[in-house]
């Protein structure tokens, strides 16, 4: 069984009011898959029904070991828990609509490597991600060997305790962000985010309230306009590493959008957006 300190029901009514609640999942040797013969194990389900929430499903690699091991599956877990707390609701527009995610993981393995090309890691996925966990958003596979992470579709890696990694690539699948640092990262036409052009940057009236047209010079020498108010590091979607950032006015913009989609509850607005920092009470 996998549960919450305060009982699950209470989470839902509330909204969750947890900031005094304290994830304890416990792998149970009874516990069974979502459906008979699946890889996914429900690990906090707070929407009933997967189509009125983003779902989560965590993937661990080998070096977890055998899944079908108690104590292989009680260390994912507890690193679960703490990757939860310490990422997804360390982020405020992640935390205050978080009766709008569902989390899961898989009992079986995949494995994350050095890159054989370019800057992203080689994946071997396990099949039952296209199968058992083709209902997911997210497809998150936590590795434990340093590297740089990145996104494909609605899969990515991250280490467990990179927790500025887990929200910033999950970011990338859930909600279709750009990255927005320098040089090398995934840059693509995103407004009111990411442009093509100063000109469209410049006339958008989607970002009049923290325009800021800011070129942004690729590796491979294209040009990139961005617009998220000040260019401080402190956002979520210019690095990684353990922090947790905020998300820019922009990011918002266009995650709330997808928010709003899976419909009730309402969506929560941010008090805080970068470059200024939330700590979670």
């Amino acid at each position: 069984m996998h549960y919450c300190r305060f009982a699950k029901f209470l989470l839902v009514l509330l909204s969750l009011s947890l900031s005094a609640c304290d994830l304890n999942f416990v792998a149970n040797p009874t516990d069974t898959p979502i459906s008979p013969g699946s890889s996914v194990f429900s690990l906090l389900e707070i929407q009933s029904n997967p189509d009125n929430a983003l779902n989560i499903v965590f993937v661990p690699d080998t070096s977890y070991g055998d899944m079908s091991v108690l104590a292989n599956r009680q260390a994912f877990l507890d690193d679960l828990e703490e990757l939860i707390e310490s990422s997804y609701w360390e982020n405020q527009a992640y935390y205050i609509n978080l009766a709008k995610f569902n989390y899961y993981y898989m009992n079986v393995t995949g494995s994350v490597a050095a890159p054989t090309s370019g800057i992203c890691p080689s994946v071997t996925w396990p099949a039952q991600v296209n199968t058992d966990a083709a209902f997911a958003d997210l497809v998150l596979l936590l590795h434990t060997n340093p590297l740089r992470d990145c996104r494909w579709g609605r899969k990515a890696t991250s280490e467990p305790t990179s927790f500025r990694t887990v929200v910033h690539e999950s970011s990338h699948a859930l909600f279709d962000l750009p990255d927005e640092y320098c040089c090398d990262g995934g840059y693509r036409h995103k407004p009111p985010v990411m442009y093509s052009t100063s000109a469209t940057c410049n006339s958008d009236p989607d970002n009049a309230a923290w325009r800021n047209c800011i070129p942004l010079n690729a590796s491979n020498g294209t040009t990139w306009w961005r617009s998220e108010g000040s260019y401080s590091n402190n956002e979520i979607m210019i690095s990684g590493g353990s922090t947790v950032f905020e998300m820019g006015r922009g990011d918002w913009f266009i995650a709330e959008d997808v928010l709003d989609s899976v419909g009730s509850p309402s969506v929560g607005t941010p008090s805080v957006f970068a470059p200024n920092n939330w700590n979670r009470p």
